[in-house]
């Protein structure tokens, strides 16, 4: 069995109830999480990519929620990757080819799966973005601080010292279960 760390963030509806559900879902499709993150609302970050041109987001998007979950699984990674679109697609996650960080009811990333290194044309693993959001580390950092990145050879916590913080803030509403 595979321990694999996913990130869940949802910044449309309502986004406890999404990641709420996307919990439940992954623990009902094979995917067994033992344990979850706090939650921390951050502001949406980057640029709105539309067939590789950045633009700036402005203000007209919901600031997210997100969480870092940990979580063990049979599945290989390319059917891990598979199970979760499904299920992002049944929380109503509609992607558009050629245009990225668009607003969205739940997005889950694979951080880690066990410390394999994956580059294939479909899936990368650890997640290549994932030392310069706060908005992942900060939470990955509260379950698995000393856990060390297999291609930067850093802990989660040397990653997270290195990144600005301040758009990261707890959230009041923390009460995300897991479900069996």
């Amino acid at each position: 069995m595979a321990r694999v760390f996913l990130s869940l963030g949802s910044n449309l509806s309502n986004r406890t109830e999404k990641i709420q559900r996307a919990i439940n879902l992954l623990n009902h499709n094979h995917i067994k999480i033992t344990r979850v993150s706090p939650i921390y609302q951050t502001e949406p970050t980057g640029f709105l990519s539309i067939f590789g041109i950045g633009l700036p987001f402005g203000h007209n998007q919901p600031d997210f929620l997100n969480c870092v979950v940990e979580a063990f699984t049979d599945f290989e990674p390319e059917g891990l990757m598979f199970t979760i679109i499904k299920i992002e697609k049944t929380l109503g996650r509609k992607r558009v080819p050629s245009i990225r960080n668009l607003p969205r009811t739940i997005d889950i990333d694979i951080l880690f799966y066990d410390d394999q290194i994956i580059n294939s044309s479909n899936l990368v693993v650890p997640h290549p973005r994932l030392k310069d959001r706060a908005f992942v580390l900060v939470p990955l950092c509260d379950l698995e601080p000393d856990f060390i990145h297999p291609v930067l050879n850093k802990t989660i916590r040397e990653l997270s010292n290195l990144v600005d913080k301040k758009g990261v803030r707890p959230w009041l509403a923390n009460q995300i279960l897991i479900s069996v």
